[in-house]
């Protein structure tokens, strides 16, 4: 569950009592009728003072449905955090328009075109949050960086396929990293991993389970990544965040209105197409092995200590508990000035 390991903190610190309340888990053990009522039952004897909701789609929620919920529990606000983008073949289905209609504040991933789709549904204003690094991945991984001369790899990218014949694109966005790909695997004694589904020929890995990601990147010197939904602003996948986690340089596209991410000096390129993004990694190769190792060591910092789950939590839920710590100001006091400051631009 995401989160799970940013509240247990939480509690342990004594600032808060989670109590976790999977509705997909419990569809997978029984129907929804029976499913509906054990959170009914759960949420009453809880009688939270806070609800906090995230992607709920996997569960056929109706906005009746969760008025009644919240209903019987005093209808305390509601903190609705979506974690995809969403747009073109890929709907925002029932399940997530039935919380939005409920939520007191909503932060997405995404804002600009997703904002505005998720404002169809959202009474509240929908404001960003970024995608973090989950603490788990910290926790099951000991936080050992080996130096990039132990890789036997030379770049790493994960991410599945989803082109299909060579030019439909299921995804907006899947066209550019699949043109990436095939130049990446067209560089002269450049050994390659392709970590996702859907792609083939000898770089081809099949999945990574998302657990071992970051081991998978380190043992390359160099990964890569390729958002897709490019023009959503602000967005980028997870991935990001974990492949500097892993402690080496990371090549990327380049998000709209994230100047506040770090830069090259900290292990993160930035770029604006998959040309520019093969030009980088051939320069970064043909470079010194222990400058890209401390590169790798600064983007696996900033990450670890600004830009994880925990400090996600801090930000979305700080308005209603105020006892809860502050993230810090750096990125966090920019992330926060994004939604004012593109929505005074209209």
């Amino acid at each position: 569950m995401e989160f799970a390991r940013a509240f247990a903190r939480l509690a342990a610190d004594g600032l808060l009592v989670h109590v976790p309340v999977a509705a997909q888990a419990l569809l997978r053990e029984t129907d929804r009728e029976t499913a509906l009522h054990i959170m009914r039952r759960t949420a009453r004897k809880v009688a939270p003072d806070l609800v906090f909701v995230q992607s709920p789609h996997g569960f056929p929620w109706t906005a009746e449905v969760v008025g009644a919920l919240l209903g019987d529990i005093g209808s305390p606000p509601v903190v609705y955090w979506e974690g995809d983008a969403w747009g073109g073949r890929k709907q925002l289905n029932a399940s997530s328009a039935a919380w939005l209609s409920h939520a007191d504040h909503v932060f997405s991933v995404a804002i600009g075109e997703q904002a505005a789709l998720l404002g169809r549904y959202a009474r509240a204003a929908v404001r960003y949050v970024p995608n973090v690094l989950p603490s788990h991945l910290m926790d099951a991984d000991g936080e050992s960086v080996p130096e990039p001369g132990q890789a036997t790899l030379d770049v790493a990218l994960i991410g599945s396929c989803y082109v299909r014949f060579g030019i439909l694109e299921r995804v907006d966005g899947a066209g550019e990293r699949h043109r990436l790909t095939r130049r990446l695997c067209s560089l002269p004694n450049c050994r390659v991993a392709l970590y996702g589904h859907g792609w083939r020929g000898p770089a081809a890995q099949g999945p990574v389970a998302y657990n071992r990601q970051p081991a998978a990147l380190r043992n390359a010197r160099i990964s890569v990544g390729w958002d897709h939904y490019r023009r959503y602003t602000g967005y980028f996948s997870d991935r990001l965040p974990i492949s500097m986690y892993a402690g080496r340089v990371h090549v990327s596209s380049r998000p709209p209105e994230a100047a506040w991410l770090p830069d090259r000096d900290s292990g993160l390129h930035l770029v604006d197409s998959p040309a520019e993004a093969v030009d980088r990694v051939r320069e970064l190769l043909l470079g010194d092995p222990r400058e890209l190792h401390a590169a790798g060591l600064r983007a696996h910092r900033w990450v670890r200590d600004r830009l994880t789950d925990l400090h996600a939590l801090q930000y979305m839920l700080g308005g209603e508990l105020s006892a809860l710590p502050t993230p810090p100001k750096d990125p966090w006091l920019a992330v926060s000035e994004l939604t004012p400051r593109l929505q005074a631009a209209v």
